[in-house]
């Protein structure tokens, strides 16, 4: 159901909002973030916006996390948009990051790599990798020594040798996600084992993790490996991303393959009535990773009582690259932290592509995944969106705009002023729930 005011195929806004949760990527020369011209400083002033904030890590990062004997964070923070840009030089290359919540997840990863690092000069691995080199098929591809930085964990040729030995077919599985055959020796198992006791991501793009990801799979699998044990340095004090997934939500991502996870988010998209042609290009998306895309899929799920959740499935699909993946998927986390604390979501809707919801208390609701949003153009596109909507029969009695993060004085005052209520940091919990009226705050 498409309300006016709706558009279809009109992406530019959404994709420029998705900026909030961009991907770091390591890379030898990372640079810090550009600073503002003079041309835009003054273009900016001359329309009455703000220009992107140059602040320092200190400012936004507790103090543990500014630096580590494996990593260190540039000064130097620029926020453009609404994500804190950051440069990470590690042990392990040097990260552009764009946003907290992925800068969160590279420090996870850094910790791990610095883990496994140590792992490695332990006589028990050394005893796994001479075990695992017995086998020819680790050996001829050099699978220890030489580990591949692919999710599938094993170079091409090699994915074509097992093919032919097996005569499997390759079914729905990409080259960069796994191969059938390796399902069913059990190194996918453990490759996500072993990822799940480091807190990362065993879909990550990092390349250098999955590298080590994969030799330690292969060292686990067939050189008996121990399980491993690595406490990481307590970030609960960062609370700038998003809320985490339920215990049930990561056994699932341990427990099943990828070819599962896209089975269960193809049930879970039928059930929600999304055309299998738009569920297949999610589930087949370049950009979602399985753990993100059933990520999202588990959100649009919990919201059982909204109508047209295939409004945000179409603006999902439109993702451009692993930030704007991450970003609708914080956008959907967001949905359910409203709907669940404050008010069920009643209907998605596309305004100007952006996804927005109508709740059952009569709120108008722009969820947006910001580290800190500014008064900018896409900050007054987003406000002229909301305030130009029309509901149809959807009782609108008043307008929010929910941020992962923060706003500055001036957006918040302009947004105000247009009657659009702002909430900051709508992943924290809530101090005292005993006490808050029977609507509270996110």
């Amino acid at each position: 159901m498409r309300r006016r005011g709706d558009t279809e195929g009109k992406k530019p806004i959404a994709l420029l909002l998705c900026a909030a949760a961009l991907a770091g990527c390591a890379s030898e020369s990372a640079t810090a973030p550009q600073l503002p011209t003079a041309e835009e400083r003054s273009a900016a002033e001359a329309a009455g916006f703000e220009v992107d904030p140059v602040r320092s890590a200190a400012e936004l990062l507790p103090p543990e996390l500014l630096t580590d004997p494996h990593y260190r964070i540039e000064p130097q923070v620029v926020t453009s948009g609404f994500a804190n840009g950051y440069v990470v030089r590690s042990d392990y290359g040097d990260f552009e990051v764009r946003g907290d919540r992925m800068l969160r997840t590279r420090i996870r990863e850094i910790e791990a790599l610095a883990a496994l690092d140590e792992m490695s000069k332990t006589e028990a691995f050394a005893k796994a990798a001479g075990n695992a080199l017995k086998s020819p098929f680790v050996a001829t591809w050099n699978l220890i020594t030489q580990p591949v930085d692919t999710i599938i964990g094993i170079p091409t040729g090699a994915w074509e040798a097992i093919k032919q030995g097996s005569q499997l077919a390759r079914g729905e599985r990409s080259e960069l996600e796994g191969s059938g055959a390796l399902a069913l020796i059990g190194f996918e198992m453990k490759k996500r084992q072993i990822a799940r006791e480091l807190g990362v991501d065993p879909y990550s793009s990092n390349k250098e993790l999955q590298r080590q990801l994969n030799r330690f799979a292969w060292a686990a699998y067939l050189g008996g490996l121990p399980s491993l044990f690595v406490p990481f340095v307590d970030d609960s004090d960062f609370q700038r991303a998003s809320a985490e997934p339920t215990d049930h939500l990561e056994e699932v991502l341990l427990t099943y393959s990828p070819e599962g996870l896209r089975r269960l988010n193809r049930i879970e998209l039928a059930v929600m009535g999304i055309p299998k042609p738009l569920a297949d290009e999610l589930n087949g998306h370049p950009w979602y990773s399985p753990r993100t895309a059933t990520m999202l899929v588990e959100a649009l799920a919990a919201l059982d009582l909204a109508q047209n959740r295939v409004a945000f499935i179409e603006a999902a699909v439109s993702a451009q690259s692993e930030g704007d993946a991450l970003s609708y998927e914080q956008t959907a986390e967001l949905m359910r932290s409203y709907s669940e604390r404050v008010s069920p979501i009643r209907e998605i809707a596309l305004i100007d592509g952006i996804p927005m919801a109508y709740t059952e208390s009569g709120t108008l609701l722009a969820p947006l995944a910001a580290d800190h949003a500014i008064w900018n153009a896409e900050a007054a596109a987003l406000a002229r969106a909301m305030t130009e909507a029309r509901p149809g029969e959807l009782r609108v009695e008043r307008m929010e705009l929910v941020l992962s993060g923060t706003a500055s004085p001036l957006a918040r005052e302009r947004f105000e002023a247009l009657g659009v209520a702002v909430t900051e940091r709508a992943f924290e919990p809530v101090e005292d729930e005993s006490a808050q009226p029977s609507e509270p705050p996110l």
